[in-house]
């Protein structure tokens, strides 16, 4: 769980926008799974390259095994072509820009990619699986691209509650299950259903807490991903039921919420994720009820 937390905060904070792909699909396709893999290592922290190269190899294989050989080559000679229009060798640039990474960035990144891409190239032949066959369809595995998956999370919030001019704050969870689909490079929509709950002592007419009350919140959410490299970002709304214990009546109302998450590599068919979010909703009741709500949440996105 750590690992996952920083791994999300330090692909939050490079929130990186992606770059030029080969026109080639299949090309592309593997382009934006190292790409991946190398600004996941980098945001934990790229040390030696050698290093680096072997740690993300079997992953990378991964994907480079299903590729043509066609597909290899062609992408090697457009990251070529790139880190020569970017000045060539990133060493050099680096000293002759006054030695400041930031201005090198983007020659960093294709340069570690042409390293892992050509290391996977020299260890496919002997580490391939031969189950692992290339197909000229290849679509990637780091990627989401024009596919359907299913996404299962859950996590913590803290709640502010304001009711007829009184607030007060409680603290619940909720898990969603989902299904979405990916649209090109960025676009994903999802929707599905967010099963909450809370639990608070509330207070009464004098100001004194009462007993405790279990509320239990049923959502249908819709929701608008934009997916970065690692990282995206969220926008939803949808309807919400409301329930307590003590009064099994359902109030109803809207949830309007926005999220910034990360995703790590794909493991088998799941890619695990974090994200923190801060959304509001309005419950219809005598008096209208009023949350705001800013949580964490872990994420699994399963996916063929």
């Amino acid at each position: 769980m750590s690992r996952l937390l920083g791994l999300s905060i330090g692909v939050l904070a490079a929130t990186a926008c992606g770059s030029a792909i080969p026109p080639q699909p299949e090309s592309a396709a593997l382009h934006r799974d190292l790409e991946r893999l190398v600004e996941l290592a980098d945001a934990e922290g790229w040390s030696i390259d050698r290093v680096e190269v072997d740690e993300a190899l079997p992953t990378a294989l991964e994907s480079v095994c299903r590729t043509t050989l066609e597909a290899r080559s062609t992408l090697l000679a457009w990251l070529d072509a790139r880190i020569e229009a970017e000045g060539g060798d990133v060493a050099e640039v680096y000293k002759a820009r006054g030695k400041d990474l930031g201005e090198v960035s983007e020659l960093l990144t294709l340069t570690r990619i042409r390293m892992l891409l050509s290391s996977s190239i020299d260890a496919a032949d002997a580490d391939c699986p031969f189950w692992l066959e290339p197909t000229s369809g290849f679509r990637g595995r780091q990627i989401l691209d024009d596919r359907w998956f299913l996404s299962l999370g859950g996590g913590g919030k803290g709640i502010l509650e304001q009711q007829a001019g009184e607030a007060d704050l409680n603290f619940g969870g909720a898990g969603r299950l989902l299904v979405g689909r990916g649209f090109g490079q960025h676009a994903t929509f999802l929707t599905g259903l967010e099963l909450g709950g809370s639990a608070a002592f509330p207070k009464d007419d004098l100001g004194e807490r009462g007993d405790l009350t279990v509320t239990a919140d049923l959502m249908v959410p819709l929701i608008y991903r934009h997916r970065r490299v690692n990282s995206y970002w969220e926008i939803e709304g949808g309807y919400v039921a409301r329930t307590t214990e003590k009064d099994l009546d359902l109030s109803h109302g809207f949830h309007i919420g926005v999220a910034l998450g990360g995703s790590a590599s794909r493991r088998r068919w799941v890619f695990p994720g974090a994200a923190f979010g801060i959304a509001y909703e309005r419950i219809a009741e005598d008096d209208t009820l009023h949350f705001i709500k800013l949580g964490f949440r872990v994420a699994l996105d399963f996916v063929r």
